[in-house]
């Protein structure tokens, strides 16, 4: 088998001796059979950031040695009479040289990134991301460093977005090339690790990554290897470096996205270690991040469904499902009580206005059964979607886990299980009705394109430009996860699933993202009605 370069995982004594560990806890069985003491594994965060070894400490100064042998010092420059007229000075190979924007198109992506990505405004309330923070790091990194061309490589693939500008895309794949090696040198650094700059450029990379995997077939492991170097950078900073609001603002990203991936994955967040988790209890808790705590949990829900709804029905495995259906059950309670500690202008209010562009589109092409709300801004409708994800998901562990327990059980939950059903219709109807005020009437275009673009307004006073900036860039990329979620619902009206599918084809449109499950013309209808195991068979992250 191929080595692919990752580092194990197996206990130090199975390393040391190069032989294959199968990490059984407390102690592998290699330690047991040999009557070794096991000395324990070393955490997955921790691998990540490893110090090179000394074979390769060694090889890396021969060939800075070979280098330099080759190098030649100093060119001369001979003048008209024949005679030098100045010593030019070569610089040295390893020595960097200042990237400049050489051509129009780069500088144009960034200042469309910028304009239509970052400098939105926010509610406070719904921060919960590094972008706002991004550019004065960025002002002040110089154009060659790890961060500026993180920033270049995502606004050139988001720009890439456009079928008019397409071949920015592979200018952002060269870029990021080099921001990887880049970053990699920034975190070997003692100094350099510890930066907010480094940390940021780690995140935005990530974002490369995330916007890479919504245009392709799924999150790609190169993702899941940038939000386990973030945590790892968190813990190697440690907690004098979360004191700013810079510092809790990197932070707060760090968190969402390890929350995020951790319930995607179906794995328990309890992984997480305590040194990163002591960190993240340091945060303030706005709207966003009292959300992000809530729904923790449904990591863990996850996870233990994924195994307890496989298992043959005994006398146990009835039990250990019945406290799983009542952990779900308290689960619901702790994320719905979120909803009730939100400020009054968080709630949103039914449209009472939309003009619909003179086509012969039908209305059906932006609303679905005449539901639009509008919101405080698309961010707190954002994080209205994600409780409204998460209570979908809890909903479905709770059908799925009364289904499992059958009779007699099913007579002694059929109320709570018409409770779950009406919430996630409820939730999938309150997801449609956000579709509107995210998309308005745009079908094609890319992200900056909002000339012409209509959205629902609420007496009688339009969406302000600041939103249509907003929606027209962004709408897209906030609905497609809870739009997947709804999909995976059991409990959606007649046509529902087609609208909402046809909505996402709209996206997959206006991004230029290639058709896959989920999103396309390729969408395979059959794939949300699999079998009960398939909504919890994840790979774990590495």
């Amino acid at each position: 088998m191929v080595y692919q370069g990752k580092p194990s995982a197996g206990c130090t004594t199975c390393r040391q001796r190069k032989i294959k560990c199968d990490e059984l806890r407390p102690a592998c069985s290699q330690c047991v059979n040999t009557k070794r003491q096991c000395p324990g594994y070393v955490p997955r965060f921790d691998l990540v950031l490893r110090d090179q070894t000394a074979s390769v400490q060694r090889r890396a100064q021969k060939h800075k040695v070979r280098n330099a042998q080759n190098k030649s010092p100093t060119t001369s420059v001979s003048s008209g009479r024949g005679s030098p007229s100045g010593i030019l000075q070569k610089p040295p190979m390893d020595e960097t040289i200042p990237r400049i924007f050489n051509d129009f198109t780069e500088q144009e992506a960034i200042c469309a990134f910028f304009l239509d990505f970052v400098l939105l405004p926010r509610n406070k309330d719904s921060v919960q991301g590094h972008l706002e923070h991004l550019l004065p790091l960025y002002a002040n990194a110089t154009p060659d460093s790890p961060l500026s061309l993180a920033t270049s490589a995502v606004a050139l693939v988001l720009s890439g977005s456009s079928e008019r500008r397409r071949i920015d895309q592979e200018r952002a794949r060269q870029i990021f090339s080099k921001a990887i090696r880049k970053t990699r040198d920034a975190i070997r650094s003692p100094t350099e690790s510890k930066k907010d700059e480094t940390l940021m450029a780690v995140l935005v990379l990530g974002l490369y990554e995330k916007i890479m995997a919504s245009a392709g077939a799924s999150r790609t492991q190169m993702a899941r290897m940038h939000n386990a170097g973030a945590a790892a950078l968190v813990m190697h900073r440690g907690p004098e470096n979360v004191k700013t609001p810079l510092g809790v603002g990197l932070l707060f990203s760090v968190r969402s996205q390890l929350v995020e991936l951790a319930i995607e994955e179906s794995t328990s967040f309890k992984r997480c270690p305590d040194a990163l988790t002591e960190i993240f209890g340091t945060l303030p808790q706005n709207a966003a991040a009292r959300l992000t705590s809530a729904t923790i949990n449904i990591a863990d829900l996850r996870a233990s469904a994924k195994s307890a709804l496989l298992l043959p029905k005994t006398p146990e495995s009835e039990q250990e499902v019945n406290d799983l259906l009542e952990y779900a059950i308290s689960v619901d309670l702790l994320v719905a009580a979120w909803a009730e500690t939100l400020p009054e202008d968080w709630k949103w209010t039914p449209a009472d206005g939309f003009d619909y562009p003179f086509n012969d589109a039908p209305k059906s092409t932006y609303v679905y059964d005449d539901g639009m709300d509008v919101y405080l801004d698309l961010w707190v409708q954002s994080i209205w979607n994600q409780y409204r994800s998460a209570r979908i998901k809890i909903q479905t562990i709770i059908l799925d886990c009364i289904s499992w327990l059958d009779t007699p059980y099913e007579h002694q939950w059929y109320w709570r299980a018409l409770y779950a059903r009406m919430i996630s219709q409820e939730m999938v109807d309150d997801i449609c009705a956000t579709v509107p005020f995210a998309l308005g009437t745009k079908i094609t275009g890319g992200p900056g394109d909002r000339d012409g673009v209509e959205f629902p307004y609420a007496g009688g006073q339009k969406v302000s430009e600041e939103h249509r900036r907003a929606a027209s860039a962004l709408g897209g990329w906030h609905l497609l996860e809870p739009m997947r979620t709804s999909l995976r619902s059991s409990c959606l009206r007649d046509g529902q699933k087609e609208w909402i599918i046809s909505q996402m084809q709209r996206i997959t449109r206006i991004y230029a993202l290639q058709p896959y499950q989920g999103v396309g013309e390729s969408v395979d209808q059959q794939m949300y009605d699999q079998e009960l195991y398939r909504r919890y068979e994840f790979n774990c992250p590495s």
